[in-house]
């Protein structure tokens, strides 16, 4: 079914080097698309850069940090100079904060030391311009291209965490749902370049940035509780997810945040 292939086109993933953005990246590789693997960790990426190529795709490691524009202007010139231009862009970056916005009366569970402090500024800020302001500087430097070629996918990894939302998560939940509005304004924005954009929304996967949760008994049974289907998801679900959005199978689907969670935002 060559709708679902890539060949040809290059794909650029934030937070590449572990968890979903890297199972993302491999997967848009499987379908033929050569990948610029993107984020902090320089070991992490060359990584998802070498399990690329082994594939028989080109990767190409950036090390950015995606909320300062200065690095990502230079990371889409250094991307254009080595692969071409990006035609697939996959905002995956993030961070999670597990934290009350200030203390709550009567409640500082010992395990959890930092409930006993209010969220600070720098706190917000760091939530927000990981997984927003990221996603805006990089469309920003890379959306021109698409516009000017008339064709482009963005996929921006949302969560199913504002559609479920749970204590302690406001942060996180706040810049996601943001997120997932961004998506909509830009994908009728651009729906006549042929330019799509579509939210990724994961519920629960095991990976590092979740691991404290589904290794703690409690946590667990607490998110198997809430999933119809009684168990959490492969990162790779979400690889080939994003490989439908990206690919021509997908041409006729825009603004829409497509959950994946086994059933938990029914």
């Amino acid at each position: 079914m060559n709708e679902f292939r890539l060949d040809g086109r290059v794909a650029l993933i934030t937070g590449a080097g572990r968890g979903l953005g890297k199972a993302i990246a491999l997967a848009l590789a499987e379908a033929g698309a050569d990948i610029v693997a993107v984020a902090r960790t320089t070991a992490q990426i060359e990584q998802t850069a070498d399990e690329v190529r082994a594939l028989g795709r080109r990767g190409f490691a950036v090390t950015t940090d995606v909320t300062v524009p200065e690095q990502v202007r230079a990371m889409a010139e250094r991307a254009a100079a080595e692969l071409g231009e990006v035609d697939v862009l996959v905002d995956n970056a993030g961070n999670l904060l597990f934290k009350p916005l200030v203390p709550l009366p009567g409640y500082s569970p010992p395990e959890q030391p930092q409930f006993q402090q209010p969220t600070t500024d720098d706190e917000w800020f760091e939530t927000i311009n990981a997984h927003l302001t990221s996603a805006f500087y990089v469309m920003r430097s890379l959306a021109p291209g698409m516009l000017q070629r008339k064709w482009g996918r963005v996929i921006n990894i949302t969560s199913a965490s504002p559609d479920r939302i749970g204590r302690f998560n406001s942060l996180y939940d706040t810049a996601k749902g943001a997120l997932m509005t961004f998506t909509r304004s830009m994908a009728h924005e651009w729906a006549r370049y042929n330019v799509t954009v579509n939210s990724i929304a994961p519920g629960h996967f095991y990976t590092e940035m979740s691991a404290p949760m589904h290794d703690h008994p409690r946590g667990r049974e607490w998110m198997l509780g809430r999933i119809p289907m009684r168990r959490t998801g492969d990162p790779r679900d979400v690889g080939l997810l994003a490989v439908y959005l990206a690919s021509e199978a997908a041409s006729y689907v825009t603004g829409q945040i497509v959950h994946i969670d086994g059933g938990e935002t029914l």
